[in-house]
Order: structure tokens, then sequence, then C-alpha cells
């Protein structure tokens, strides 16, 4: 049985969904800090990055949206033991069916990503991680829709795919404000997260090892989640 997960000010139990907490959400949730008053959430999963975005931005309203219906409900106990259950709307909904008047300030979303791979035995496994469900065009086409001119989108990628999706991304008027790349001790890059803004303008580029081969974390990987981590890494 999957332990639950304890954070400094919350705990996401997980037991049901597919994806554990992990360094990707980790990292996109602590990289994605800023003032934001609503946010969109693609794909919520255990509700890590709606409650690191909370915990962030404690005057915020946050739509979390997830289309499988065990993984919503594992999320809304999680935000219902929070502190910041009030900040919070669990809705379940897929990306093409969401509908919304407003539009937000942020949108973030750890999304299907392993493009031409093999799919694992598990259905609840396959929807949290194949593009089968949401396809990358459709994924930029609502994010589109939902983003204010002035706002932002941070995804986090397997660096194989990065140029797939800037690529994408351009097509429906999305620029890279700034990238930032993960990489082992032996130079191989690993993960890419991106943040996009609808104004075409220079962007920051940089690299980070978050973990080494003896399994310790990198100090720019501490500086980044220490608000976080209950435990010490």
């Amino acid at each position: 049985m999957t332990q639950p997960f304890h954070f400094n000010q919350f705990t996401i139990q997980q037991k049901i969904n597919p994806q554990k907490v992990g360094t990707d959400s980790m990292l996109l949730g602590a990289w994605s800090c800023g003032t934001y008053n609503f946010i969109l959430d693609i794909g919520t999963g255990t509700g890590i990055l709606a409650l690191m975005l909370a915990q962030q931005n404690p005057t915020s309203k946050i739509i979390a949206i997830e289309p499988d219906e065990d993984s919503i409900n594992e999320a809304i106990v999680n935000f219902t033991g929070s502190r910041f259950n009030q900040q919070i709307i669990a809705i379940k909904s897929s990306l093409q069916d969401f509908k919304m008047n407003e539009k937000f300030d942020l949108i973030i979303s750890n999304p299907p990503y392993f493009e031409n791979s093999f799919l694992s035995e598990s259905n609840d496994k396959n929807r949290a991680r194949h593009t089968n469900s949401l396809p990358i065009n459709i994924f930029y086409e609502k994010a589109k829709e939902f983003l204010k001119e002035n706002g932002n989108l941070n995804l986090i990628l397997p660096f194989d795919l990065e140029s797939i999706h800037l690529r994408e991304a351009e097509k429906y008027g999305f620029y890279p404000e700034k990238i930032i790349r993960t990489k082992r001790e032996n130079g191989e890059y690993k993960r890419t997260l991106i943040s996009y803004s609808l104004a075409k303008k220079s962007y920051s580029e940089k690299e980070m090892i978050v973990k080494y081969s003896d399994n310790s974390y990198s100090k720019e990987y501490i500086e980044m989640t220490k608000d976080f981590y209950k435990k010490k890494l």
C-alpha cells in the first residue's frame, strides 16, 4: 500500500492515483512561483500542483480538473483535508469537455506525454501518461481558449519531446518565456520545463541537475523545493 506523502502544509493521499508524488510535479509546482489570482490545473491527479500553488498564492482561486473518477475523488480527499480547501474547486472533466467563461492567469499541467511508446497494462496509467486521450494540438488549442492575454502556461515534459511541443505551441500563439532543462550527471537531458506566454520575445534558458548518481539531491533542487518538503532532503 502506498503511504501518504506529508508536506509542510498539506498531505497527499495516493492509494488510488496511478501517478505518485515525484520530482516532476515538485519541480513544476515550485518553479511556477509567482502571484496568480486565478489558476487552472489540467489533469490534477493527486492534486499536488493545485495544493503547491495554493500554498504560494493564499488568496488565489484554483480550478483543478481531472477526467478519471477515482483520481479526482482522491484529489478531493487531499483538498478537503488541507487548509487550502476553500481555494480549490475540483471538477471531474477532461480538458476537451471543460467549460469556463472566465480566463486564467496561470494554466499549469504535467500533461500526458509518452508519444509513440508502449502502453502499460494499467489502463489508469495509460490515461495518466499517454497522449491518446489528450492530443498535443488539442491541449494547446484549449489552453489558448482559457488563458488571459498576459497569462502563463507552465508545463513539464520529457526533453525528447521539447521540440515537438515548441513547434505545436507556436501554431496556437504560445511562445517560451523561460525554459529550464534537467539533466543527469553525465550530461544527458531528462526533462524540460517551459513557461509560455502569448507574446513573442527573447526568453531565458538554464539547466540543472536534480539528483546525483548516489541518490542525493542537488543544492539547487533543495533550495527550489524547501518550502514544501517536510522531510530533510
